[in-house]
């Protein structure tokens, strides 16, 4: 054997044991590669399963903050406040599982105010009387469902299906003035604690629903003190002037009316001087009450500023209407208020303008009521007058400006209403002044009187129809007519005077005047309130022999109770009570019981404002001894009535044809008015 073959067969195993020790380190390199393989690919899945459910958790996040973004919106944008709580609570329900929300606001008490997602039947059972058996406003709570809880079994009895399986709750706001409460009704039980997710829920919903109540309290508190006035409360000049615009345009809409009442008290500076500007303030603040009060629920009352006051009336008819509430309005502030001590008895001067009559436009309608209120302050204040009234008249500043150029250029005239006896004869006449305007026409002495009495213009006016009056009879006199007996009204401010009663004299004694052919007519207010000096002025004029009455008896502050105080020979009965006497089971016997008084008192009865055959009939049946109303005739000038004088001198049956003549005789005489 060779070398060479010896070596070839001595290497032959070896290399076959090389070969198949390659092939292992093969396998088990395979085999690793293969692990590394498996495991990179876990870790691949691993990663990309973590990084799907951050990716889903980023987007829940994102969704969950573009949702709470989305109501922080709404609170910026002043939105109501319900829905954005029903929203908060639809994003709870949705972010917990098998659970409802609910949110309840805490007012005095608890009042339910957000319930999404509630049937009728648990909105029902939770607004009852025992709706949350468990504290729910200071702390976060759990509570799982106490069956053997009485309160429990009340609130469960009303829901059609399951009851829930135990109840979350969480505080809105601080612990000691919470604002409400959150609760989660989970339907499902659990024995373990939430997680520490639906607690995080919980108080982020709880720091938003916060964030909501307080942004709308605080809007609702500018909004409030934006429209009213911090004093009084009312609403302001421009939550008023918003109403008012909008109630023309309804007014418009359906043809109906409102008015418009501008109210201003009458010396109002005088309580901040004489008393202090705090009792100023309680005298606004209690005027405000009382404006409320007698307005009526349909109306609306503003403080306009100062001591001035705006009053609007829809549900009104007709000016009549607006009239009536302005009066309860003057009567409401009239009534004394007792301030610091103090009693105050204010008045005021109103306004009225109407819609569509005096104005079409907020702007006319406020211009008009400002000019009526004027007008009414200006003719002494404690009236109501509207626009329409204030235009047939002059305003009182042009007015006492104007008096004394009528007098002077004899624009007054008195007129003469005749008084007839029970029996028909002839029982006098009363004078009535009379103001004939070149501009205005005929201008009423309710109006003109009140200035000539605030400017002082009274006295010279007054002696000047005293004067008149006492040339009239003289004349009459002298014509062969007799001496003629004639009431001539006083003011208060005449008889208050120290020397009227030296006037009168003079007066009676310059022209021939029998003191006994001159009645004198007071008010009642004057006679129960008027002071000494009238009282001093009565006597020393009823001794000249001058006889005095009461004007307009029934409407003032007397009664017959007092009337045996009054050092007076007449009443005249008001003609508001001989109006409805034929009428009236009421008005007869009340004016039976003045005309009984009266007559145990020995005074005289006169009725005012007869107007019909019926009236007459009723007043007679009473036992009244003198009337007088355009039943027998009008107020007529001196001249026209020489022919019912002399007729009623001959003949005093035919008083009633005479009249008639005389109102015939002259058209213009007869549509005067006495006043």
């Amino acid at each position: 054997m060779t070398a060479a073959r010896i070596f070839s067969d001595s290497v032959h195993p070896m290399s076959h044991f090389l070969s198949w020790a390659g092939i292992g380190l093969t396998a088990i390199v395979f085999a690793c590669i293969r692990t590394r393989d498996r495991r990179h690919m876990c870790r691949e899945r691993g990663l990309k399963d973590a990084v799907r459910q951050r990716t889903d958790e980023l987007e829940a996040e994102r969704i969950r903050e573009m949702d709470r973004n989305h109501i922080l919106e709404l609170i910026v944008s002043n939105e109501p406040l319900d829905p954005v709580l029903d929203r908060l609570a639809q994003l709870l329900e949705n972010e917990t599982a098998a659970s409802h929300c609910l949110i309840l606001l805490k007012d005095c008490d608890r009042r339910l105010t957000s319930a999404f997602g509630f049937t009728h039947d648990w909105k029902a059972a939770l607004a009852s009387p025992h709706s949350v058996p468990f504290e729910v406003w200071k702390y976060p709570r759990e509570f799982p469902a106490p069956h053997n809880d009485p309160a429990w079994a009340i609130f469960t009895a009303g829901l059609n299906g399951p009851p829930p399986a135990a109840i979350r709750t969480h505080p809105i706001g601080a612990a000691h003035a919470p604002l409400g409460a959150i609760l989660l009704f989970e339907t499902a039980i659990s024995n373990a604690r939430p997680p520490r997710e639906t607690v995080t829920l919980l108080e982020s919903t709880a720091r938003l629903a916060h964030v909501a109540i307080e942004h709308h309290r605080f809007c609702g508190e500018l909004q409030y003190q934006a429209q009213h006035d911090i004093l009084t409360g009312l609403a302001n000049r421009g939550l008023f002037e918003d109403r008012l615009t909008a109630a023309i345009v309804e007014a418009r809409q359906n043809t109906l009316p409102l008015a418009l009442l501008f109210i201003d008290l009458d010396r109002f500076k005088e309580v901040n001087d004489t008393v202090s500007h705090r009792a100023g303030d309680a005298y606004l603040i209690e005027t405000a009450e009382r404006l409320q009060q007698v307005a009526g629920p349909g109306a609306t009352v503003a403080r306009i500023g100062g001591d001035e006051f705006n009053v609007l009336l829809t549900n009104i008819r007709n000016e009549s209407e607006a009239q009536q509430v302005a009066d309860r309005i003057l009567a409401a502030i009239c009534r004394p208020m007792v301030i610091d001590a103090h009693s105050i008895a204010g008045t005021a001067s109103v306004g009225i303008a109407m819609f569509p009559g005096d104005g079409v436009e907020a702007e006319d309608l406020r211009r008009e009521a400002d000019a009526a209120m004027y007008c009414a302050k200006n003719l002494g204040g404690n009236r109501v007058l509207s626009f329409s009234a204030r235009n047939r008249t002059l305003d009182s500043v042009r007015m006492s400006r104007e008096l004394n150029f009528a007098l002077r250029d004899r624009m007054f005239t008195v007129h003469y209403q005749p008084k007839v006896a029970a029996d028909g004869h002839f029982g006098g006449l009363e004078a009535l002044l009379r103001l004939n305007h070149p501009e205005h026409g005929s201008i009423p002495p309710n109006e003109f009187i009140p200035v000539a009495e605030a400017s002082g213009f009274i006295v010279p006016l007054g002696a000047w129809v005293l004067d008149e009056v006492c040339r009239q009879m003289a004349e009459w006199h002298a014509r062969g007519l007799g001496q003629i007996s004639v009431a001539v009204n006083v003011s208060a401010v005449q008889i208050s005077r120290p020397d009227f009663a030296e006037a009168v004299q003079n007066c009676l004694v310059r022209h021939g005047i029998s003191p006994w052919s001159i009645e004198l007519e007071l008010t009642e207010r004057l006679l129960i309130g008027g002071g000494p000096e009238p009282q001093r002025q009565m006597q020393l004029l009823r001794a000249l022999g001058i006889r005095f009455s009461i004007d307009d008896f029934g409407t003032g502050y007397s009664s017959l109770s007092c009337l045996h105080r009054l050092n007076v020979d007449a009443i005249k009965l008001d003609r508001s009570f001989v109006q409805s006497i034929d009428t009236d089971p009421a008005a007869r016997r009340l004016v039976q019981s003045m005309i009984d008084v009266a007559e145990s008192l020995g005074l005289s009865v006169i009725a005012e404002g007869v107007e019909t055959e019926a009236q007459r009939t009723a007043l007679i049946a009473a036992g009244c001894s003198m009337m007088q109303g355009f039943l027998f005739a009008h107020p007529q000038p001196a001249a026209a009535l020489e022919n019912y004088l002399r007729g009623a001198t001959s003949d005093p049956g035919d008083l009633l044809r005479i009249g008639s003549m005389v109102e015939n005789s002259s058209a213009s005489a007869a549509m005067l008015i006495t006043m």
